[in-house]
């Protein structure tokens, strides 16, 4: 008779009793269905779900002690593999540790690592843009081809020679050596995207050079590792078997590329747009996925690499991408790929580290590593790459993560591995994981970016240079809306103006973001959607009634970043204001259709960093009516003033509207009962900027200013119901982000929308049905900040 615990270990689902086979079922009866003596642990599925609550549970916890470090997410999973495994539960537990991480249990838990992260390497390449090589430059290329050609020629052969002369291993374990030393010199593309989402700086200019150059990396290092496997075939095998190894694989890349592409364009087309792609067209991806994979591993190709290939033949972006993202990356990255991460975790056992390293092991992590960043600090230094940037880069380039532990752990089990060197390699991704975020946001920080000591406002705009303007837009009634604010500040009489047009998108399908600008002629994958935008921006320029310079920016990125790409715009044109469009939206009959709180945290984020004033358009007005246009009728606009910066910066605007004829504007001054109140720098730098409107006042028909005496915030309160019920078409307010002012007294503990100040807020509550527009500005903030910085 066959020994019971070889069997049991061979199958899972028999066990022995007595003298018979019995069978385990998968799924457990529950507590009270189990025999006498039974446990409800020997059902796997039980074990299995008792280790995923285990563990994210644990990685959970880790993490929300972590996260004032800002460190990533893997390192909470490595640890809480780390704690689970040998080196803690395993130890000081032993009999817990082997109920709950049994032999067998841990092979169900091994498949299903490997299965998530088969997916993921699809889904990497999916939101893989191969574009983002055509308009990489010269920097890009020798930054990429310098990081990844020589560390992997030099470091990997030092290592395998030191592996045998000094370390005098075995040929059977070279193998681990080159794989070891090949992923530490490895530069991957998901990984450094993963780290610049991290540190959101994935869409400044030292995060598209980074990412441009890690993708051109990661390429060559895909040619060179599958050239180098073939190598191994001819050296352990014959060339007759490694080149028809080669033969096979290339057939089943050229099979991928031209025809799961042509089919995959085939479903692009037969979905309609705006609609979603099919189920059963997603079905024939999947299923096409894993027959590539299962084929490509048998042809010779890392099991891997053929799904991450078809991957790359999906078009980034709408519909097919998107939905392939929308559908499987919450369950890949969010389940399955932390798995691997804990897997590994869990397989490594720190005591190991007390024993002496191999020295070729040590050789990599010091020296290998410090030769890696050379490579990737010298050309940035000779392509003039500032020195703290190309510092950081050079650091973000050898940054480790879930790419290399998923390659640990897939060919530890393949080849002569003992448990210290696979705990050296899981340490060593973790300890560059661990340092290179803390060190690059020591050595870059993003937000001095766009802190300079230049005035950037409206108020303070040169009269030779003219007025700069930067209108976003998040869809077609965005721009519409724009454009009747920026004609009414371009009048026949007065500075120029200089209109810069930014369609903001959300990075859906795709790992890269895009900043185009289209009088360069660039172009992306998404046209159709942003030409509308370009036509109306176009078209106010052509009905302008002087030149008026109008480009037109199209800017593809994550929603949390998207502030980003509007700070650098505004920051590299030196713009005096940006315009951003409101959360809430309005139909012609004055009742709300849309609410988005994304809009809503987008705004917050670029008023918080912009490099200029920031003006939110509140437009309850759905007409094209405008003085342009339409010269018979008036445009009633109303400012009102209750002193400070940002009422300065509205006045200013307001001012600029008064040089058309059928402008009427109207400055409507509180002040306050105390005469002591007002008194001093502010004070005196109001009636300073009032006094050429009070002048005007008198003099021009279309200007008029008055005075309203204020005690308290009711008073405001009431002054701003009064203001609706006179039929303004367009109302401007300051910010007032200083609320200790008695003129709103009171009203900020109502503010629903602080982002809008107290007036702002009043002015735009969903309760009033007007359809009066309403303008809220905030003067440039940063200037402010970095003053006070330069005192410091």
């Amino acid at each position: 008779m066959p020994d019971s615990s070889a069997s049991n270990d061979l199958d899972p689902k028999y066990r022995m009793d007595g003298s018979c086979w019995k069978f385990v079922p998968v799924i457990s009866g529950g507590f009270f269905n189990e025999e006498y003596g039974d446990s409800i642990f020997k059902h796997h599925l039980i074990v299995l779900q008792l280790q995923l609550a285990l563990i994210f549970s644990l990685a959970t916890l880790i993490h929300l002690l972590l996260r004032h470090f800002y460190l990533p997410r893997l390192i909470s999973e490595v640890l809480a593999g780390v704690i689970l495994g040998p080196t803690v539960l395993g130890r000081y537990f032993p009999d817990i540790s082997a109920t709950l991480f049994s032999h067998q249990s841990l092979k169900v838990l091994s498949t299903l690592t490997r299965f998530g992260y088969l997916f993921f390497m699809f889904l990497i390449g999916v939101k893989m843009d191969v574009n983002l090589i055509k308009k990489s430059g010269r920097r890009e290329w020798t930054i990429g081809s310098f990081v990844i050609v020589f560390p992997i020629l030099f470091i990997v052969t030092i290592a395998k020679n030191i592996s045998l002369k000094v370390d005098k291993i075995g040929e059977e374990s070279l193998e681990w050596v080159s794989l070891f030393a090949g992923l530490i010199m490895l530069t991957s593309f998901p990984v450094v995207a993963i780290l610049l989402m991290h540190l959101k700086i994935i869409n400044s200019e030292l995060g598209n050079l980074t990412l441009s150059s890690a993708l051109i990396s990661d390429l060559i290092s895909v040619v060179i590792v599958n050239l180098d496997k073939f190598g191994q075939l001819t050296r352990l095998a014959s060339e007759r078997v490694a080149l028809k190894s080669m033969f096979l694989v290339l057939t089943l890349i050229m099979f991928v590329v031209t025809i799961l592409r042509g089919m995959i364009y085939w479903i692009i087309r037969r979905t309609p747009e705006g609609k979603p792609v099919k189920d059963a067209y997603l079905f024939f991806v999947i299923i096409a996925l894993l027959v590539v994979a299962v084929v490509g591993e048998n042809a010779g190709l890392q099991y891997m690499y053929g799904p991450f290939i078809l991957g790359l033949t999906v078009p980034t972006g709408h519909p097919l991408a998107s939905t392939l993202i929308e559908k499987l990356d919450t369950i890949v990255s969010g389940w399955m790929l932390p798995l691997m991460s804990t897997y590994c975790g869990y397989r490594s056992d720190l005591w190991e580290l007390k024993k002496k390293p191999p020295a070729w092991i040590m050789f990599t992590i010091t020296f290998g590593v410090l030769f890696k960043t050379t490579c990737g600090f010298i050309p940035a230094i000779c392509l003039k790459v500032p020195l703290k940037d190309a510092t950081a880069m050079a650091l973000m380039l050898t940054c480790k993560g879930i790419i290399e532990l998923g390659c640990f752990a897939t060919n530890a089990d393949k080849q002569a591995t003992g448990p210290q060197d696979f705990t050296w390699a899981v340490f060593s991704v973790f300890i560059f994981a661990a340092l290179v975020p803390t060190i690059t946001r020591f050595l870059y920080d993003p937000s001095k970016t766009y802190r300079g000591y230049q005035k950037r406002t409206v108020l303070n705009s040169s009269l030779n240079e003219g007025v700069r303007m930067l209108a976003c837009a998040h869809r077609k009634d965005d721009a519409l809306s724009t454009i009747k604010l920026l004609q009414l500040s371009n009048p026949f009489i007065g500075t120029p103006l200089s209109v810069y047009g930014l369609y903001l998108e959300q990075l859906v399908g795709g790992s890269s973001p895009l900043l185009l600008n289209h009088q360069l002629g660039q172009k992306s994958c998404s046209d159709g959607r942003w030409q509308q935008i370009i036509d109306v921006f176009n078209h106010f320029k052509n009905h302008c009634s002087k030149p008026t310079q109008v480009q037109v920016y199209t800017a593809i990125s994550p929603q949390t970043l998207m502030h980003e790409d509007v700070c650098w715009v505004a920051f590299q044109n030196s713009v005096s204001l940006i315009i951003l469009p409101f959360h809430r939206k309005w139909n012609r009959k004055g009742k709300m259709i849309a609410d988005s709180k994304e809009l809503r945290a987008f705004n917050i984020r670029v008023m918080n960093k912009a490099p200029c004033s920031v003006g939110i358009l509140v437009d309850r007005d759905r007409s094209l009516r405008l003085p342009i246009t339409d010269k018979s009728s008036t445009y009633r606009v109303c400012v009102m003033y209750l002193g400070g910066k940002d009422d300065r910066e509205a006045l200013a605007i307001g001012r600029r509207m008064k040089g058309w004829p059928s402008v009427y504007l109207t400055v409507v001054r509180c002040k306050e009962d105390d005469d002591a109140a007002q008194k001093g720098w502010e004070s005196m730098l109001d009636d300073e900027c009032l006094r050429e409107i009070k002048h005007q006042s008198r003099e021009c028909n279309n200007v008029l200013y008055k005075e309203e005496i204020v005690r308290h915030g009711a008073d405001t309160s009431s002054i701003v119901g009064s203001l609706l019920d006179e039929n303004y078409d367009l109302i401007i307010v300051g910010r007032h982000s200083d609320s200790n002012s008695s003129l709103i007294e009171g009203l900020s503990a109502w503010t629903e929308l602080p982002e809008l100040g107290a007036i702002g807020d009043m002015l735009a509550s969903s309760e009033i049905s007007k359809s009066v527009s309403i303008f809220v500005v905030q003067q440039q903030v940063q200037m402010q900040r970095s003053l006070l910085e330069m005192g410091k």
